[in-house]
């Protein structure tokens, strides 16, 4: 295979955001996790899993789209040919199978919420992703990323402990899923951009995590580290929204994906938060933005979107 058959294939399963699902992971991981000795194994196969199915998604949903693509973005991988149907199903087929197999070795609860993942995706390529359910749908898969991250420690804790951390990963997740809601819900104008129109919806869909975070902050479920990660992350949201509501803010194709890059970039930010509040140490948490070099230097080079 080419050097440029290559690109093409990181560019088809949208390569700069594969750097944002190990936050994930952490995320559902580190929230959960007691006394117990990290499993750092078991933790770099989930991550693996967690890659390959986001592979899976972005690849089923450029087949779904594939005719719309052929007239809106001909540039792209499939459309073009530079990638033909064939090969591209049996990749995303090959992928979950490795997901399959590998989540089957780690434990039961990875491999029953793979499964979930999986259907998840495939629903949401080919079914639900123009419904009004469409960014609920793409955000349960980011849902079900934490809890692949959190299954790891589903034995790990019982008695009183179990409904603490239960709330704690509760929190994790519907933050996440409302962040992700607002970047689904915002993506949607990418391609019609002449009805985007920012509404009070999309504001509250980003600002929600930040009141989220402060609310677990502010009633102890995290330790005090938390509070540097909600101040990073807010003064991210606040100055993406300043752009968005800018007067000066022209908009257009290349600059909504633009923003929603970003947003996506944001997501790393978005967990740190719930990484750097369960940790003891503070710059073990900061080493989870060492995820935002590769991200963002790669989507200066692949699309995200």
């Amino acid at each position: 295979m080419s050097v440029h058959q290559i690109r093409n294939y990181l560019t088809l399963v949208r390569f700069p955001n594969l750097f944002t699902l190990p936050s994930n992971v952490f995320a559902g991981y580190f929230s959960t996790q007691s006394n117990n000795a990290i499993e750092i194994n078991n933790i770099g196969l989930v991550i693996l899993v967690s890659t390959c199915l986001y592979a899976v998604g972005v690849i089923f949903n450029d087949i779904a789209d594939r005719q719309v693509d052929r007239k809106e973005r001909p540039n792209r991988p499939i459309p073009s040919g530079k990638i033909t149907l064939r090969n591209a199903t049996i990749l995303a087929l090959l992928l979950i199978a490795i997901s399959i197999l590998v989540s089957y070795f780690i434990s039961t609860a990875t491999l029953t919420i793979v499964l979930v993942l999986i259907t998840t995706i495939f629903l949401y390529d080919f079914v639900l992703k123009n419904s009004l359910t469409g960014p609920a749908a793409m955000a349960a898969t980011r849902l079900l990323n934490i809890l692949l991250g959190a299954s790891l420690n589903l034995n790990n804790f019982a008695g009183g402990e179990a409904y603490q951390v239960s709330y704690r990963l509760c929190i994790v997740c519907i933050s996440e899923f409302i962040y992700i809601s607002g970047i689904s819900a915002l993506s949607k104008y990418e391609t019609h951009i002449n009805t985007f129109q920012l509404r009070r919806l999309h504001v509250l869909l980003f600002l929600s995590p930040l009141v989220i975070g402060v609310y677990a902050a502010s009633i102890g479920l995290f330790n005090n580290n938390i509070w540097i990660y909600i101040l990073i992350f807010g003064s991210f949201i606040v100055s993406m929204l300043k752009v968005i509501t800018s007067s000066n803010f022209a908009v257009t194709n290349s600059t909504l994906q633009k923003i929603i890059g970003l947003l996506i970039v944001g997501i790393i930010v978005h967990d740190a938060i719930y990484i750097g509040g369960s940790l003891d140490n503070w710059y073990l948490g900061m080493s989870t933005f060492g995820l935002l070099i590769p991200t963002i230097l790669l989507g200066k080079r692949f699309y995200v979107t």
